[in-house]
């Protein structure tokens, strides 16, 4: 055998063993193809119920969707409505405020009225009692529940101002002292 025999048997057996690997390797991938098959089979088996649940939830709700637009818009009427509502509320409310701020302006005339009245009073009396004679001694009650030279000018109501919020609030009034209060 000479060199060139030699190198063709080398040559020959290689391409056996090329043939071989190339067998069994053609032999795992159809293997390993065939168990991927099988488990794609059983994924798309086991989602396929999945699936035609979906749909049926999706065809179930194509009617709620269409009227869904209508729903959003009667709920931003209504919304609406209701602030309008609200705005009249607190124009309401201003209203009674300012009407209660008015009544307090005319309790209050009216007790300078009365207070200015009864002064005038006192004082006629004390001069037509000076001029008698007689002395009034001072801070004595000359007249009903009695007024004295010491309780002329009359107290002012305390009214507390409403804070400013942004949500509605009432007005309260503290209770007023003097005279007024016990009548």
């Amino acid at each position: 055998m000479d060199v060139m025999g030699i190198l063709l048997m080398v040559l020959a057996i290689v391409a056996v063993w090329a043939v071989v690997e190339l067998a069994l390797t053609i032999r795992k991938a159809r293997t390993t193809i065939d168990e991927l098959t099988h488990s794609a089979t059983e994924v798309l088996d086991q989602t396929a119920p999945l699936i035609v649940k979906a749909d049926g939830v999706i065809d179930d709700l194509q009617p709620t969707l269409r009227d869904l637009g209508p729903m959003v818009e009667r709920v931003n009427v209504v919304l609406d409505e209701a602030t309008i509502s609200l705005d009249g509320v607190n124009n309401i409310l201003g209203d009674v405020s300012s009407a209660t701020h008015g009544v307090a302006g005319v309790g209050e005339s009216a007790s300078r009225i009365v207070n200015t009245a009864t002064s005038a009073a006192v004082g006629v009396v004390s001069k037509v009692a000076s001029l008698g004679g007689i002395t009034i001694p001072e801070g004595q009650q000359l007249i009903g529940k009695g007024v004295s030279q010491e309780d002329e000018e009359p107290q002012q109501p305390q009214v507390s101002e409403p804070k400013p919020t942004n949500k509605t609030s009432y007005v309260t009034y503290a209770p007023v002292s003097g005279e007024n209060a016990e009548e």
